[in-house]
């Protein structure tokens, strides 16, 4: 978890870093372009934390250590290209996949095929909302791009609740419902300006965590596999919905982009 968490801002800062240039001239109010931090500041900032993450992944044995490395190089090139080519949403989008990849290899040394449904979730999920920031910038999506962009997101939790549809439980689309109605929500109340609807999309991503995890644990509990006060059950129904309030809340002090 921290050296996922670790990626990710270093990502932040390395992809601020290739962009100075032209945040200067599109995006004046960001730290490098108002001179609050130095450059290179930013690029050590980014090469410590991904050291520091493949080193933490590396001490969950050599395919946690790879998968790590495949992310970190996502990173890198979705920085080197994210403004050269529409593509790039595609590497930006498997970053956010390999992180349940991650997460299930550090704990179990293999690979499962189920993980391949919340991993495309993600990476659609992903797509679809880069799709919309792409254009923050320049005004209102495009009515083509705006319905390719919703038709991911909806798609994204349909990929998240397979493994769960397979099991035959009152339970199994109850994550659905948080997940849809977020989305219905961003997509109307805050389909404009493009900073809110990215925004809203943003914080919306721990409720496809969510879509597996509320189920799971609700199911566990009736076959009482566990209690109600364990650490994990207590994680699984309230980690998603507290980072997707903190996120929001976050949001008030500071830009989400």
């Amino acid at each position: 978890m921290v050296a996922a968490v670790l990626f990710y801002i270093s990502g932040n800062f390395l992809n601020d870093w290739m962009d100075r240039d032209w945040d200067k001239e599109k995006r004046p109010e960001r730290a490098l372009p108002r001179g609050m931090f130095s450059a290179m500041a930013y690029l050590t900032t980014a090469s410590a934390g991904m050291v520091i993450g493949l080193v933490i992944s590396a001490f969950y044995g050599w395919l946690a250590f790879v998968v790590a490395g495949v992310l970190v190089s996502l990173i890198v090139l979705y920085t080197k290209v994210h403004k050269k080519a529409a593509w790039s949403v595609i590497p930006m989008g498997m970053c956010r996949a390999c992180l349940p990849i991650l997460g299930y290899v550090a704990m179990c040394s293999d690979l499962v095929a189920p993980l391949i449904f919340p991993a495309v979730g993600l990476l659609v999920y992903v797509i679809g909302l880069s799709l919309s920031a792409r254009w923050e910038a320049r005004g209102d999506l495009p009515v083509g791009q705006k319905w390719i962009a919703r038709g991911l997101l909806f798609g994204a939790g349909v990929f998240a609740v397979i493994p769960l549809a397979l099991i035959p439980s009152n339970v199994s689309w109850i994550g659905l419902i948080p997940f849809t109605a977020w989305l219905i929500v961003s997509v109307t109340i805050y389909q404009s300006p493009v900073s809110a609807h990215v925004s809203a999309l943003l914080a919306g991503i721990p409720l496809i965590d969510w879509i597996i995890l509320l189920p799971m644990a609700i199911m566990s509990l009736n076959l009482d596999l566990v209690e109600s006060h364990e650490p994990m059950y207590l994680i699984a129904i309230f980690l998603a919905p507290s980072c997707f309030v903190l996120g929001r809340m976050l949001q008030r002090v500071a830009p989400a982009t």
